[in-house]
């Protein structure tokens, strides 16, 4: 019987674990593994890990991936995606994509390329196949906004570095200038960023704000 999509984002994960715990990379035996996991607060025993990596296992818990990530030091999203960068992949049954671009979905940077029918010849009308990206809704993407607000934040803070060893290098006024414009610029963006992220209902407020 043909493989489930299911099974074989499994199997893609057993295959990585082996693969990261091989002499090559950590050399860690299915039992340091596992002692690994509990580590980390969420033991999983080492006849799991066997299971999983000999495909007895053919369901895979989010908190299992995490843990196992985890312990063995990578990104989750590399054990879904190991075949980096561009390797095809079944990101979603029936839809195959290159791996980053099925990571850049996943980590919530772009949305997912997918055949479009709305494409048409330019003198005959007549429709022909186009890949195009889709795109995350604003209304729900939480993960886009908080990208662009502590990119927003980490350019203002450059900005404000730069600004101050400017002043006390004596830097002409044309440059002092330009590193104020940059830090008001990202100053005003990050705090846009923040009200958008408000009004969305995200929370913005640190832990002693209550």
């Amino acid at each position: 019987m043909t493989q489930s999509w299911a099974e074989s984002i499994v199997a893609r994960v057993a295959s990585e674990v082996r693969r990261l715990r091989g002499k090559d990379h950590s050399a860690l035996s299915a039992a340091k593994l596992a002692d690994r996991t509990v580590d980390f607060g969420w033991g999983i025993s080492r006849s799991v890990v066997a299971d999983l990596e000999t495909g007895r296992k053919k369901s895979l818990d989010v908190s299992e991936l995490l843990i196992l990530a985890a312990a063995l030091g990578v990104s989750p999203a590399q054990l879904v995606y190991p075949d980096l960068p561009k390797g095809r992949v079944e990101v979603l049954p029936g839809l195959q994509q290159e791996s980053h671009d099925a990571l850049r979905w996943f980590s919530g940077e772009a949305g997912l390329m997918r055949p479009s029918s709305e494409w048409t010849e330019e003198e005959s009308d007549a429709p022909f196949g186009m890949w195009v990206r889709d795109t995350f809704d604003p209304k729900n993407d939480r993960v886009g906004i908080t990208r662009e607000w502590l990119d927003a934040l980490k350019a203002m803070r450059r900005a404000r570095v730069q600004l101050r060893n400017g002043l006390s290098k004596n830097e002409s006024a044309e440059h002092i200038e330009s590193m104020q414009y940059l830090y008001e610029d990202a100053r005003r963006r990050s705090e846009e960023l923040f009200r958008r992220m408000t009004e969305l209902g995200m929370n913005t407020q640190d832990e002693e704000d209550g």
